[in-house]
């Protein structure tokens, strides 16, 4: 007579199988979806400010003069609204805060859902302070405590993505 017996490797592979379909969705709900992203030349502007990053188009910079950096791609769209980012500053009005200036000012949804990348940083713009136009003329400036700007003539990666914000650092 023989008795049946039971393929231990079957039941764990069985076992981990559904284990890691249990992830997929939790890993999916987790990940950030690109909205925007650009490659931006730092530089400072020629009147010598402590401003260091990007600026074309913000009221600060509204002068052909005062324009400094670049950015590989300013335009991005989110649903039927175009943006355009005019300005990624660092240490402007000699604090050391980072500054995100667009055009228009982004949905109270967009603010609760983007992240802003620059390099390996997220900032969540649910956390930023929000000048309104009347404060400096800006039509919508997002505002966080920033690090050390980086170097002058360095490249920094900048997106813009949809998902959950990375724990900030210090």
């Amino acid at each position: 007579m023989s008795v049946p017996t039971r393929n231990p490797t079957r039941f764990a592979l069985a076992g981990f199988l559904v284990a890691a379909a249990m992830l997929v969705p939790a890993t999916r709900a987790h990940a950030q979806t690109p909205v925007w992203s650009a490659t931006l030349t730092v530089a400072r502007p020629a009147s010598g400010s402590d401003a260091l990053g990007y600026c074309s188009g913000a009221a600060n910079c509204s002068a052909e003069v005062a324009h400094y950096g670049s950015l590989s791609e300013p335009a991005f769209s989110i649903g039927e609204t175009d943006y355009t980012v005019t300005s990624i500053r660092w240490g402007a009005g000699g604090e050391n805060h980072i500054h995100l200036t667009l055009d228009r000012a982004l949905t109270d949804d967009d603010l609760a859902t983007l992240v802003l990348h620059l390099d390996d940083a997220g900032l969540s713009l649910a956390e930023a302070s929000v000048n309104e136009p009347a404060d400096h003329g800006f039509t919508a400036n997002y505002t966080w405590d920033g690090d050390g700007p980086p170097d002058e003539a360095s490249t920094v990666s900048v997106s813009l993505v949809r998902g959950p914000a990375p724990e900030r650092q210090g």
